[in-house]
């Protein structure tokens, strides 16, 4: 048997029993995408290089085989699951039954163009989710219709929208989608990602990738082509930060962290659910991230679950918003 179809073939188990692939780069299944299909053997080398070049401590402390890279094996019921949710995230948040938000975000102004997003987001074990419930700790770029979302997604089992999405690349050798976060100590801690445009070919080139980081591990975990959307596709014209949960109509809806409603005075104690660090980038500024302009709250329903923008502090926590409740809503 060929050493790469040895590769192939290799399992480990992490977390909570998650079994992930040992998979050759160039055989993932993001690569299927007409995008990847047409695009020069040099482009997808180009990945390889700074994907191995990205070393790390998340997967099981070694990362994968030289060569390849971790995707997550899901059975037949996972991906019925999955499907059912892709199809069930709103596009419209304002109006969409059963999903409920508490959420910082940017106004849509269609001249404004945005070249990436940034924050750090608190990781809470998970208490109180059953069943299809999910909430989920959130950053997201959007433009229309189109929307990249990032963060920390708690349900009774699928980890991740994004597992099986078309054309996606996985980069990291050790951080995989639908990775677990172990918090044994049950002590708050947080993690920084990114979602910006990442510059392809040469140095005058116009062509780009959405690129998703863990900032603070110094970490690409993967790449969209930007062919997979429409007007995101061009740019990002808006962002928003905070918390989502979402129940069937026959559940009451869960609570979306601790279930502590946030006050202003909720940044001091962290305790609730929260964000910091939050900023973007603008274009033609380089990729400087900064504090957002114009911005908004909105929470879904703001008795059950709510917001707070404790704005820019210092240095070391910038911009800061805190989202929380207890939840227990019936049927809508």
């Amino acid at each position: 048997m060929a050493f790469r179809q040895i590769l192939d073939e290799i399992l480990t188990e992490i977390g909570d029993g998650d079994i992930y692939d040992y998979t050759d780069f160039y055989k993932q299944p993001g690569f299927n995408h007409p995008f990847w299909k047409n695009t020069i053997f040099e482009m997808k080398q180009k990945l390889f290089v700074k994907g191995m070049r990205t070393r790390d401590i998340g997967f099981k402390g070694v990362g994968c085989p030289y060569g390849t890279v971790p995707i997550r094996r899901v059975n037949k019921d996972e991906l019925v699951r999955a499907k059912i949710l892709s199809k069930m995230h709103p596009s419209n948040i304002d109006d969409e039954p059963r999903h409920h938000y508490a959420i910082l975000r940017t106004k849509a102004y269609p001249e404004r163009k945005l070249d990436g997003i940034e924050s750090y987001i608190s990781l809470l074990n998970p208490t109180g989710i059953i069943g299809p419930q999910y909430r989920a700790f959130q950053l997201t770029i959007s433009n229309g219709l189109d929307s990249i979302k990032t963060g920390i997604t708690i349900d009774g089992r699928t980890q991740c929208f994004s597992q099986d999405c078309p054309g996606y690349v996985q980069i990291s050798f050790e951080i995989p989608l639908g990775w677990t976060f172990v918090n044994p100590d049950g002590k708050n801690y947080s993690e920084k990602l990114r979602i910006r445009k990442e510059i392809s070919g040469e140095p005058n080139s116009t062509e780009f990738l959405w690129t998703l980081y863990i900032t603070e591990r110094n970490s690409i975990i993967g790449f969209w082509p930007p062919t997979l959307f429409g007007k995101l596709s061009e740019y990002a014209n808006q962002a928003d930060w905070g918390g989502e949960v979402y129940s069937p109509l026959d559940q009451p809806s869960p609570p979306m962290g601790t279930g502590i409603l946030p006050h202003t005075e909720s940044w001091n104690t962290v305790y609730s659910a929260h964000s910091w660090w939050i900023a973007c980038a603008y274009e033609n500024e380089k990729f400087h991230f900064v504090s957002p302009i114009d911005t908004e709250l909105y929470a879904s329903d703001p008795q059950t679950y709510n917001i707070v923008d404790a704005g820019y502090h210092d240095e070391n926590w910038k911009r800061f918003v805190v989202y929380d409740g207890p939840g227990k809503i019936k049927g809508a």
